[in-house]
């Protein structure tokens, strides 16, 4: 049975692997590390440039820089532990006394619902006497 997606899946590892074969050869190479290295430097150059740029920006604006951040964070964090450390521990709610849970209401409730309310009527006043 013919399967062009077969034909193409060995084209494709036949081509990757003679360009990791040929890969490695130039990487063996010193021309190739020498370009590596020269391009390592560059980088490494290029970054502490854009560092020492930045860091004069941040102090033209007033704004800490990321090393400034972290050393304030952590000491607010030292402070917030020794905070932590003097404080007594937080009383949890389920330690707290609570009413025990029944169908019957607690006998004070109970006693208080079952005394009579006094209620007085108001007087009734004639139509006539509202409208003066």
């Amino acid at each position: 049975m013919f399967d062009p997606f077969q034909i193409w899946r060995e084209t494709l590892t036949l081509i990757e692997g003679e360009i990791n074969s040929l890969a490695s050869r130039k990487m063996e190479t010193a021309e190739f590390a020498q370009a590596a290295n020269q391009f390592n430097k560059v980088s490494l150059g290029m970054q502490h440039v854009l560092e020492r740029s930045l860091a004069s920006v941040l102090r033209r604006l007033e704004l800490p820089s990321r090393t400034e951040v972290d050393a304030l964070a952590c000491a607010v964090q030292r402070i917030e532990d020794k905070l932590d450390q003097l404080t007594p521990a937080p009383v949890k709610p389920s330690h707290a006394l609570r009413p025990t849970r029944t169908r019957r209401p607690p006998p004070n409730v109970a006693k208080a619902a079952t005394k009579p309310v006094k209620r007085t009527r108001k007087p009734v006043t004639p139509p006539a006497a509202q409208e003066e």
